[in-house]
């Protein structure tokens, strides 16, 4: 995220770019390799610790995996529930979504189908075995062509490939997936393309995607809240960086609500998803808009404490809110603004 400047030339907030894929840590791979080496107990003697050491990117990034490990040896009914709600929970933006959605029954049922082959290819992904993921998710869209597990082999598929570096062959699984399914599934397919059509520098697209994987991943139309808050902060990070997408100019028309209020919106409807995953990058988009720092502070704590990388993106996110909540009838809003700015050693833009 540092790589990245704050302001244009001419002293204008940049958008906030894509979420950067991070690479296993070297911690985690040891306990992986023994794992894919046949040594079980080693594995989970290398993890667990990690993963039990308080909230951070790598207890998160360890959790996954032995997530992956308990899935590979016992299946969805043994122990990988508690590991995937604790990643849900964090603060990845790819992990996290990702067990949010494993959670949910329509998932378990879905994945289960077919002797859990899905499972099977989950379970490769996550302790490393990534051509074997691919060529079960892959076997699977043959096999279930037309039935409702093909469209989750091609979630997971594209996610597998989004994950591995490769977001043009990503998008096409995705985005039919997303077209073919509704609900929890559709919201999921949406978010992973809305990523890559950012990352294309397709915004009004990619705008439309993610307001339609916001409406599918709501509880009302899902039955589930886990999803919700990362979908809500990819879709609220991207309007206000970029206020001016069609997305925002059709709702201002439609609704007669100011641009500000758009891009709150999504940030507002995450506050009430907080069951599974409560991702501190919703109080840093929600929070300035009534004026209520404190958790702001709060939630800046936690993601410098989970990583350097998070806690970059939430200054960011304060930077691209300025001019949606800086307003001079405000006087107490407006002044911890400044406040907050001048702590974050934020520039002060044109």
């Amino acid at each position: 995220m540092t790589e990245h400047p704050l302001l244009d030339p001419d002293g204008r907030v940049l958008p906030l770019p894509p979420d950067p894929l991070n690479p296993v840590s070297d911690e985690v791979e040891r306990g992986l390799a023994a794992y894919r080496a046949g040594e079980v107990e080693q594995a989970r003697a290398l993890l667990t610790p990690v993963a039990g050491a308080g909230r951070t990117a790598l207890a998160g990034e360890a959790a996954m995996a032995l997530a992956g490990i308990e899935l590979g040896e016992s299946g969805s009914d043994g122990a990988w529930r508690t590991w995937l709600e604790q990643v849900a929970a964090g603060e990845d933006p790819w992990r996290g979504p990702l067990a949010a959605v494993a959670l949910t029954p329509e998932f378990q049922s879905d994945a289960s189908a077919d002797s859990g082959v899905l499972l099977d290819g989950l379970a490769a992904q996550l302790t490393g075995d990534l051509a074997t993921a691919q060529s079960t998710f892959e076997q699977a869209i043959a096999v279930h062509e037309r039935m409702e597990t093909e469209d989750l082999a091609k979630i997971l598929l594209g996610n597998l490939l989004l994950q591995t570096g490769d977001p043009d062959a990503a998008l096409k699984p995705l985005h039919t997936a997303r077209t073919m399914c509704d609900g929890l599934f559709a919201g999921y397919a949406g978010h992973l393309e809305g990523h890559i059509l950012v990352g294309q520098d397709k915004k009004d697209e990619a705008g439309k995607v993610l307001a339609y994987a916001c409406r599918e991943a709501h509880k009302a139309t899902s039955g589930t809240e886990g999803l919700y808050p990362w979908v809500a902060i990819r879709f609220g990070e991207l309007l206000a960086g970029d206020p001016w997408l069609d997305v925002v100019y059709d709702q201002v028309e439609k609704s007669g609500v100011s641009v500000g209020t758009v891009v709150r919106d999504p940030f507002e409807g995450a506050m009430y998803h907080r069951q599974v995953s409560r991702p501190a990058l919703v109080d840093i988009g929600f929070h300035p808009f009534p004026g209520e720092f404190g958790p702001v502070h709060d939630g800046l704590a936690r993601l410098r404490t989970w990583s350097e990388e998070r806690y970059e993106r939430a200054r960011r996110l304060v930077l691209v809110l300025h001019e949606h909540v800086e307003d001079w009838r405000d006087e107490d809003r407006t002044r911890g603004l400044a406040e907050l700015q001048r702590e974050l050693d934020l520039p002060e833009p044109r």
